[in-house]
């Protein structure tokens, strides 16, 4: 990120955004104020940040430096006004609503690490980052000195917690609190009902979870939101019996090693399930039963992974219908 630390030039609009942290307190809503509305300025203190973030007007120009803040921005009616996206939320194969964010004007190249200069030159009025890596909390720290509001997701969207969290909080950030709760609401029945059918299952299937994110398929590991997918549609992900505990390329061998009762496949690219051949193509791993005996199935991206909003409901009932189907609805 280079250029990342020469900020120089916006010193005085860091200044005064600082004077306006020190001094900002929310002020109680007027009394005319509709009671599904929010009143501005808004002061949110964000789990995992030092220091309140103060909103004084209502934002309509809004930069989202992840995939995931720009699809909790369609998800809460807002998509009319996102500025800018990085190129990850312009990808069919990861998210639901890319062919309706063609129309968005400005697309980062890369990830969360845009230059300051360029994000300034769209004139935003809020920036909406996701922290999961040492340069996206960078660019929020250099960011948030410009004086734009930045608000920064600390919990890495990974449980549909997590996600009804982030959608509160962008909801109160940008005006949309109540939306923010009907989305939650849908959430939250939805899962009930479908870890109710999956708990009648007379049994709990493993499940290796690969992606395609780079050159060769990782094993998806650890805390994740897909594999709570996989949780609440009746299955386990077998990476944690195999001694696992992080997502990493996954070897042949490995997967020989831990003989999954089924094989979930992530295209996060578009390439299809040709992009796994270079594990799927090991005659070891072919004579698995899992391969053997059809058990080995591809979904989207968009449907199970960097999910932001309801697609954390029918994600869960898509597996559910895959590992016990005479259970789905």
């Amino acid at each position: 990120m280079k250029h990342l630390r020469s900020l120089s030039v916006l010193s005085v609009t860091a200044a005064l955004a600082l004077t306006l942290g020190a001094c900002s307190a929310g002020p109680a809503a007027p009394e005319d104020t509709d009671p599904g509305t929010t009143a501005f300025p808004v002061t949110l203190q964000v789990p995992g940040v030092d220091g309140p973030l103060v909103i004084d007007e209502e934002p309509q120009r809004i930069v989202a430096l992840s995939s995931d803040a720009a699809i909790a921005l369609h998800e809460l009616g807002a998509a009319d006004r996102i500025i800018a996206i990085p190129s990850g939320a312009a990808n069919s194969a990861l998210n639901p609503y890319a062919d309706e964010m063609a129309a968005v004007e400005n697309v980062i190249a890369g990830e969360n690490s845009p230059e300051p200069e360029q994000v300034l030159a769209w004139d935003p009025d809020l920036i909406v980052v996701t922290a999961r890596h040492t340069g996206e909390q960078d660019a929020s720290d250099v960011l948030s000195a410009t004086g734009v509001p930045v608000l920064t997701l600390t919990n890495g969207w990974s449980s549909s917690d997590a996600v009804i969290e982030n959608l509160d909080l962008i909801g109160q950030t940008i005006g949309a609190t109540e939306e923010a709760k009907a989305v939650a609401a849908e959430i939250e029945d939805g899962l009930a009902g479908i870890r109710a059918r999956s708990a009648q299952a007379d049994s709990v299937p493993t499940v290796a979870i690969l992606s395609n994110q780079a050159q060769v398929p990782f094993i998806n590991a650890g805390s994740s939101l897909v594999a709570e997918l996989v949780a609440n549609g009746g299955g386990s992900n077998v990476a944690e019996q195999i001694g696992i505990t992080q997502t990493m390329p996954i070897q042949p061998e490995q997967l020989v090693a831990a003989n999954p009762d089924a094989i979930m496949l992530v295209d996060v690219t578009g390439k299809g399930e040709s992009s796994f051949d270079a594990v799927l193509g090991n005659p070891a791993v072919a004579a698995l039963p899992a391969v053997q005996e059809g058990r080995v199935e591809v979904f989207l991206g968009r449907d199970v992974y960097g999910l932001a909003g309801r697609e954390v409901v029918s994600g869960s009932a898509a597996v559910l219908a895959w590992l016990h189907p005479e259970l789905a609805e």
